[in-house]
């Protein structure tokens, strides 16, 4: 269910007019930050649009914008993080414990929009998982499927709902700031429909160039594509550099000692490469671990007995975009790309195809 929430929210949108004036004021009443510097920041560039001081927690941020996009209002050192869409209006700012509420601009309101929307869908999820535990505690599989049919005609209206709105402000910024929200969530295609649906002035905001460069490298991690080759340390101190891995096929893992569901199919990945070393598997595995202790012992109790390496600021998972583990990435000899996030039946198949095709 949740991943249904992921794939409405990135398309939502609702209808938007321009607005302008002689500048922008946001006045802002705050709980829960330290009195200080505030700053607003343009997203586009990066550039410092206006200071302030907090006081009891209340400030005043005034200047002007030639051109609207989101802007974030932070603390010196980022905290309190608030995305506004910025425009030569007022705005006001309520920040406390239970919400974080921006108003002002037509911007603002198809922003907040999708954030309403969010909420209720939210607590659908909620509700209607409740009712699954308590139809699943008293054996009821009938209602479990009710339930579940229920949130995907529910998910699938919206879905639609959202498209519509999204192609009617396909040239708002806004547009291009709601995609690139969600775009870590959703896969390669579904965001390429996204990204298609812009118009050019939401393509060329700082959102909808975010949004690109993920496309571009989600394209640049699909198969057929040569994989990012990465230097890492292994458990001896070495470096190890995946091209130079030799194997007629190659299996880079990613995982952690503190993923039960990694270490639940560790196992099985065992079995695989006990079964398919000898004929040309080899394994690469890449643990997210902080705890280099933890992530030796885990190794040692799963008698993993393949090449590891530790990333331990996770730029290797970034290169690869791995947003969960285990994730796994198939490579022929020549690290291109075969398949993504195969594991289990499915990996051993692929596994053993491309080995007989060596064979002939």
């Amino acid at each position: 269910m949740k991943k249904l929430i992921y794939i409405v929210l990135g398309i939502l949108l609702t209808p938007a007019l321009a607005l302008a004036q002689e500048g922008f004021k946001i006045t802002a009443q705050t709980s829960g930050l330290p009195d200080g510097k505030m700053y607003l920041i343009y997203s586009k560039g990066g550039d410092t649009l206006a200071t302030a001081d907090m006081v009891n927690g209340n400030f005043v941020l005034t200047g002007k914008v030639d051109v609207p996009d989101v802007a974030y209002v932070m603390t010196a050192d980022g905290r309190g993080r608030i995305p506004v869409m910025l425009e030569n209006t007022e705005f006001h700012i309520t920040a406390n414990e239970q919400l974080v509420l921006v108003e002002g601009g037509k911007m603002q309101d198809i922003a907040n929009a999708y954030d309403a929307l969010n909420a209720s869908l939210v607590q659908e999820r909620k509700k209607l998982q409740q009712q699954a535990q308590q139809a699943m505690n008293e054996g009821n599989q009938m209602k479990v499927q009710t339930l579940s049919q229920q949130f995907e005609a529910a998910q699938k209206k919206a879905q639609e709902q959202a498209m519509n709105l999204l192609k009617e402000n396909a040239n708002t910024y806004v547009s291009a700031y709601l995609v690139s929200q969600t775009m870590n969530q959703v896969g390669l295609e579904l965001l390429k429909e996204q990204y298609g649906w812009l118009g050019d002035a939401a393509k060329i905001s700082a959102c909808g160039m975010a949004v690109a460069q993920k496309i571009a490298q989600l394209e640049a991690l699909s198969p057929g594509h040569a994989a990012p080759n990465f230097m890492a340390l292994t458990q001896e101190g070495d470096t190890l550099t995946l091209h130079d891995v030799k194997g007629k096929v190659k299996l880079v893992d990613f995982w952690a000692s503190w993923c039960q569901p990694c270490r639940r199919e560790n196992p099985n990945v065992l079995k695989m490469y006990l079964k398919y070393q000898s004929k040309g598997l080899e394994i690469v595995g890449v643990s997210l671990d902080q705890d280099v202790n933890a992530w030796n012992r885990a190794i040692q109790e799963d008698g993993l007995k393949w090449k590891h390496v530790i990333d331990e600021g996770q730029q290797i998972a970034r290169a690869y975009n791995v947003m969960s583990i285990p994730h796994t990435v198939l490579l022929d000899e020549n690290n291109n790309i075969v398949a993504v996030n195969l594991r289990g039946a499915q990996l051993q198949k692929k596994i053993a195809e491309l080995l007989d095709k060596k064979k002939k």
